[in-house]
């Protein structure tokens, strides 16, 4: 019975604290340029143990010359994580998504125009989570670079995203 106690708590410890360690789910924010969108809200779902998707929402509004520009992007990739020492980990992974351009001149005499685009990318970024602040979640921490190539309209060429994140587990 005592080795069988023995067993039973080398099985079930290491699991256990991979999951207080690594919550099923992040929420939170990934700031970058994001190709000229900006910050994105993110999200997280851990598939199994070693991989999740992420689902990131950009947008931004501006003024451009004598128009106003809006920009909304949705982006999802597809991510292998893979531990480094303790609470750091490096993922990498690839991904697709949409890009929604609306420019509006209003009375400037120019064009209005809009245009829509698929994305694909790339991930390959590090993160730290070992900051625990609410009920004892982990705060994920991270920094990444995404390449992503667009087809056509706002950028048709590969651009790099370098960006900080904050994400929130539970």
């Amino acid at each position: 019975m005592k080795h069988f106690l023995y067993l039973l708590i080398l099985l079930v410890l290491p699991s256990a604290l991979w999951s207080q360690s690594n919550p099923n789910n992040a929420l939170g924010l990934r700031f970058g340029d994001n190709g000229g969108v900006g910050p994105e809200l993110s999200y997280q779902q851990a598939l199994t143990h070693d991989t999740r998707y992420q689902i990131d929402l950009g947008w931004r509004s501006n003024r451009l010359d004598q128009a106003n520009q809006n920009l909304f992007k949705l982006s999802a990739a597809y991510q292998w994580v893979r531990l480094l020492d303790g609470a750091f980990q490096y993922y990498y992974g690839a991904g697709t998504g949409v890009l929604y351009q609306n420019v509006d001149t209003g009375d400037a005499g120019a064009e209005a125009f809009s245009s829509t685009n698929l994305l694909f990318s790339g991930v390959v970024g590090v993160e730290y989570t070992g900051i625990e602040v609410f009920f004892g979640k982990p705060v994920h921490l991270g920094l990444d670079i995404r390449p992503e190539y667009g087809l056509g309209g706002y950028y048709n060429a590969l651009v790099f995203d370098v960006a900080l994140a904050l994400r929130f587990g539970f």
